[in-house]
């Protein structure tokens, strides 16, 4: 029987995810691995059952040269994702035959505190039955393409024993240990880009124009995509603003335009200083309990204040779907191929990573949990005028 190995991808899609995908199964395979692709990320495992076959043509598939051939060309994850951690799962997500008391060959027993949490409806930590399916399926190591909590959760499986190889994928470029994560380079030429766009728009229609980027709970890419498209103002999650003192300069920035219009872009995330927050409650209560998206609100706030229409662009979704650029192309296949590397010599509980000074290296997967590391984005914004000092060029490892 062949060498068995298990790949998967969780978190945010990201350009040239699908690239990895393809170059770490043509490798493996041709080192004499069977690989098997597990689908939507850490919820294939989660919803496969060993004792039902139901349920495995739809949670796992076996990858093969012939059916992965095209997929270097399309956008998304090949395998699908999702965001769902198996130490924090919704009781509602939950499977039904995991509910279920132990009866016969069945492999996981839920215990009396996981049947206590699924009563209180509190979230419980299902890592024991993901241990197990992988055991079931003979997997000799797991290679996990993720975010930082994809990879957070790696880093769990793997001190508990599981053979793990971890590779950086997310556009906001925050995994810790690695200068560089794949889908970053693309995801800010993009934006670039689609701000150069909104620009011409505005300057024709003679208006303020918001662009909403990515980002819940860093600004990097925001600041990044702002500074190097020349946007007037940007807003990012990091720090709280004042909406008038914000409507004031983007007036004032339309005024002094020749062409009379302004570029403000945001992070998704973007919030209101909680002192100003009560005048803004109505447009607030419309946000309900989401944590990003808060480009539309900002936007009617705005215009408001300023008594006169604006344009509202949301790029988040986009930034993700974008032909992979040179970077990222060279660092999907570089990430691949040192990955299969390292199953290749039996180095598991690692993770793939670009260091500045070193190229491609591997690190312990634990450093994905480290505090520190990343660079703090609010140093390298100026409050009071709501603009990224230049500083964040050589701050965030490009």
């Amino acid at each position: 029987m062949a060498k068995r190995i298990g790949i998967l991808t969780a978190g945010g899609d990201a350009p040239g995810l699908n690239v990895c995908l393809k170059a770490v199964v043509y490798n493996a395979i041709d080192r004499g691995y069977e690989v098997i692709g597990i689908r939507k990320g850490w919820e294939g495992l989660l919803y496969y059952n060993p004792e039902n076959p139901d349920t495995h043509a739809t949670n796992v598939m076996i990858m093969t040269k012939s059916r992965i051939r095209d997929i270097d060309r399309t956008a998304g994850s090949f395998l699908h994702s999702s965001r769902l951690d198996p130490h924090q799962v919704s009781p509602e997500a939950v499977p039904l035959f995991l509910r279920q008391v132990k009866q016969g060959n069945q492999p996981f027993d839920p215990s009396t505190s996981l049947r206590a949490s699924l009563a209180q409806g509190r979230p419980v930590d299902l890592t024991a039955h993901i241990k197990c399916v992988v055991e079931k399926l003979q997997l000799e190591a797991l290679v996990v393409l993720g975010d930082n909590a994809a990879l957070n959760y790696a880093a769990r499986l793997s001190g508990e024993g599981v053979p793990i190889i971890g590779v950086p994928k997310t556009v906001h470029n925050d995994v810790r240990g690695s200068d560089y994560s794949l889908g970053f380079s693309t995801a800010l030429g993009r934006g670039v880009q689609f701000i150069y766009e909104v620009r011409a728009m505005a300057g024709s229609r003679e208006e303020i124009a918001v662009v909403e980027v990515l980002g819940r709970s860093t600004g990097l890419v925001t600041l990044l995509t702002a500074l190097l498209a020349g946007s007037d103002r940007t807003l990012i999650p990091e720090v709280a603003f004042d909406p008038e003192a914000l409507v004031s300069l983007l007036m004032e920035d339309q005024k002094i335009n020749p062409n009379n219009y302004a570029i403000l872009t945001m992070s998704e995330a973007s919030r209101i200083a909680p002192e100003k927050a009560f005048k803004y409650a109505s447009e607030l209560s419309r946000m309900g309990t989401r944590v990003s998206g808060s480009g539309a609100m900002v936007t009617e706030i705005l215009e408001n204040l300023a008594g006169q229409r604006f344009i509202f662009q949301p790029l988040s979704l986009l930034l993700r779907t974008a032909v992979p650029d040179g970077q990222d192309l060279l660092g999907a296949m570089n990430f691949a191929t040192l990955a299969v590397n390292l199953l290749a010599a039996g180095k598991t509980g690692r993770l793939a990573a670009y260091r500045q000074q070193e190229n491609y290296v591997d690190l312990p997967i634990e450093t994905v949990t480290e505090p520190g590391g990343n660079i703090n984005v609010a140093d390298y914004y100026d409050a009071t005028t709501f603009c990224p000092k230049p500083g964040i060029l050589w701050a965030s490892r490009i």
